[in-house]
């Protein structure tokens, strides 16, 4: 979609195309941790819990209303995922009086990650990446840190 020019025009160029692969690289981290983690099943759990809300990002961005939550897209879209760990964090606290650590380090590595795409987009390693990615197709001639125009019908 880089290439094409074609980023849904509620993200920044670079803000889209860091965001997929960051996403999938803290869902395979957290997913690898609990299958290492396997034999405690307490870990293993809370872990995988984590790594699945990490892909559910995109699906509840097609639930909001994008167009209308402009520049906070993507840090809704990011943040909504996390109610999952939250509820799971909740009934930990009432059925154990604590949240378990795993929790706590599956949220923090969300969270982390999050910031981390934003901080890559709007950075010169973030505008190396697109440009790399876009040189020599029609998406070099988009504002790789601007969002793209409203598309007309």
């Amino acid at each position: 979609m880089i290439r094409r020019a074609g980023v849904p025009f509620f993200f920044t160029p670079t803000y889209f195309l860091i965001m997929d692969p960051v996403t999938v690289l803290g869902f395979a981290g957290l997913t690898i941790s609990a299958i290492v983690l396997r034999r405690q099943t307490d870990w293993h759990r809370r872990l995988h819990l984590c790594g699945m809300a990490m892909l559910t990002a995109p699906g509840v961005g097609r639930l909001l209303p994008m167009p209308f939550i402009i520049p906070w897209a993507g840090v809704l879209a990011g943040a909504l995922p996390l109610i999952f760990p939250l509820i799971a964090a909740i009934h930990d606290l009432r059925r154990n009086g604590r949240v378990h650590p795993a929790l706590w380090w599956g949220l923090g590595t969300m969270v982390a990650l999050q910031v981390a795409i934003f901080v890559i987009a709007d950075s010169p390693v973030g505008l190396a990446i697109y440009n790399a990615v876009a040189s020599g197709s029609p998406g070099a001639q988009v504002a790789p840190q601007a969002y793209p125009p409203f598309p007309l019908p």
